[in-house]
């Protein structure tokens, strides 16, 4: 199986293509940061680089072309690629509004676009798997742009499995709570991303990736959160809005207090 992954320089892309790798799988590993790439993959023969910037339709447009000229058809593409910017309403910097949109949004929905193209032109059945976050289910204060992004990719990602079903390809959604990586870590301390700590522990990089290439890809879900105790808060919040909202008092507290806990670390 050919598997494409973005943000494959480092975090839980990164994570997911050495699982890949050690499962038998050919990857296709594209980031914005060549450099990293060819640090990280390039004595790795299972492993293409690509340097893709997910912002930018037409470089996905001409990646796709390319694979296509080489006779490559991708199964499975991982949509990772992520940015994180915390801030509250009312104090939001608009460079960080129009990034965070970019990346988790907009790239999600280009290249799920051109990799559906790609899949329906060589008549072969795919799965995309976009990740989203607990955030997806939860509007977090302190994070609102990345809340509503991560709300983006959850609407997008159920219309286009809508979409795109009938052809024989799958669209997964994948929302994992916080995660070990360096996103978290510029957040630990940050007021505005307390409510990141409010949860029991963070997962790892490993945890999300053996979801992603355990069950998801074997089932095909449309939607897989985890762990499963902030998956079930995380959809009552979503159908009682307001009882989220005066949860979120309490949990600030908490996360402030597990900024240095170990579970976090």
């Amino acid at each position: 199986m050919l598997i494409m992954v973005t943000g494959a320089a480092c975090g839980i892309g990164a994570c997911i293509i050495e699982q890949a790798i050690q499962s038998g799988h050919s990857v296709i590993a594209a980031d914005m940061n060549a450099e990293g790439l060819a640090k990280r993959w390039a004595n790795q023969s299972a492993v293409r680089c690509e340097t893709l910037d997910v912002r930018d339709n037409d470089q996905w447009q001409a990646l796709f072309q390319r694979l296509a000229s080489d006779q490559v058809k991708v199964d499975v593409l991982i949509n990772g690629a992520g940015v994180l910017r915390s801030g509250r309403t009312g104090d939001l910097d608009s460079k960080d509004i129009n990034l965070t949109l970019d990346v988790n949004v907009k790239g999600v929905i280009f290249g799920t676009n051109a990799a559906a193209a790609h899949m329906l032109s060589s008549g072969h059945r795919g799965h995309i798997i976009n990740i989203g976050s607990l955030a997806s289910l939860c509007a977090v204060p302190g994070n609102a742009v990345y809340a509503t992004s991560k709300f983006a990719v959850r609407g997008f990602s159920i219309a286009a499995a809508g979409d795109l079903r009938r052809h024989g390809i799958a669209v997964s959604l994948v929302g994992p709570g916080p995660v070990k990586t360096a996103m978290l870590e510029q957040q630990r301390g940050d007021d505005n991303s307390a409510l990141t700590f409010a949860s029991s522990r963070a997962l790892t990089p490993e945890d999300v990736a053996q979801a992603v290439l355990g069950p998801v890809l074997k089932k095909q879900p449309l939607e897989y959160f985890l762990p499963w105790q902030d998956k079930l808060l995380g959809r009552l919040s979503n159908a009682v809005p307001t009882f989220f909202l005066r949860m979120t008092r309490r949990a600030v507290e908490r996360g402030r207090k597990n900024f240095e806990s170990d579970n976090f670390r």
